[in-house]
């Protein structure tokens, strides 16, 4: 079933509006990063305090840079400390995969029948995220690979830009430029990879062509949805503006932002990309529409 991209943004707001149930996935992806962020933290420093117990009660044990670092290096088995930091940043990769695959298997049932239960958050996490994690890791090669090539041409140019008394910019502006408009194209090329994952239960690389091909039949769709989700970005930012004099004002207004983005913008735009691939994705069945009556507010 088409939708217009103004009846699209509309009827995705009303399901939102229906299911602000829709923010648990985000909240507890934020949770589950602050809590094993304290556990890394813990797990590198707890060497370190058990050898230097005064240390932390000291405020001179941290004016010393060069200090803490051989009394790190000295307490603390190196390899084990990586090791540790690696396994973690995975958990924290493979929790947000997980969180986000089942935010977006609640946006599906939520488009699909008008209500979405956490039980379905559950089920399509377990289900999708090792497949998202791998289609995250396999596109983040690609960007990088991309990024590579297109800096090579310009690493000598880049050297003697650090090295010449009198650089050229020109070459740096150039560069600039390329990868700015290199990773637009990439995020919009891209765009659909999670929801295509989700939606139609693709494995990562079949997911990955089913993205990259649905952006290559909607290309402007997918452009202004993503330009109304970017607009709605910025402009919460726009909004902290009057507030930037104050430093206590802008961090207040920097935690409701956050706050904001958690339990609004996160879900929002999850069911706006969603409801996309699913109007557009094939013949799948949709809720009922709102009627205007029902929506008048807007």
């Amino acid at each position: 079933m088409y939708e217009d991209i103004g009846t699209l943004i509309r009827r995705g707001f009303e399901t939102w509006r229906r299911n602000l149930k829709l923010a648990v996935p985000f909240v507890l992806m934020i949770a589950a990063m602050m809590l094993l962020a304290v556990i890394m933290a813990i797990l590198i420093m707890y060497p370190l305090i058990t050898a230097s117990p005064g240390l932390i009660s000291s405020s001179e044990g941290f004016e010393d840079p060069e200090q803490l670092m051989t009394l790190l290096q000295s307490t603390t088995n190196i390899g084990l400390m990586a090791a540790v930091v690696l396994i973690v940043i995975l958990a924290m990769f493979l929790s947000g995969s997980f969180f986000t695959a089942g935010a977006i298997g609640m946006a599906k049932e939520a488009t699909n029948a008008g209500k979405t239960a956490l039980k379905v958050m559950w089920t399509s996490g377990k289900r999708h995220f090792l497949s998202l994690f791998l289609a995250e890791a396999l596109t983040t090669i690609i960007i990088l690979a991309g990024f590579t090539l297109l800096s090579l041409p310009f690493l000598s140019d880049l050297g003697a830009l650090f090295e010449s008394s009198n650089p050229e910019f020109g070459p740096l502006v150039l560069w600039i430029i390329l990868i700015i408009a290199y990773g637009l194209l990439v995020s919009l090329l891209l765009a659909m990879v999670p929801y295509a994952l989700v939606v139609e239960g693709l494995g990562p690389i079949g997911a990955i062509k089913t993205g990259v091909g649905f952006f290559l039949k909607n290309k402007m769709d997918v452009f202004l949805v993503w330009l109304v989700v970017m607009a709605v970005t910025v402009a919460i930012q726009f909004v902290a503006v009057p507030f930037s004099g104050s430093e206590t004002a802008s961090a207040i207004f920097s935690i409701l932002s956050g706050v904001a983005s958690i339990l609004v913008i996160s879900p929002l735009t999850t069911v706006w990309w969603t409801r996309l691939y699913m109007t557009r994705g094939g013949n799948i069945s949709l809720a009922p529409p709102v009627s205007d009556e029902e929506v008048k507010y807007l």
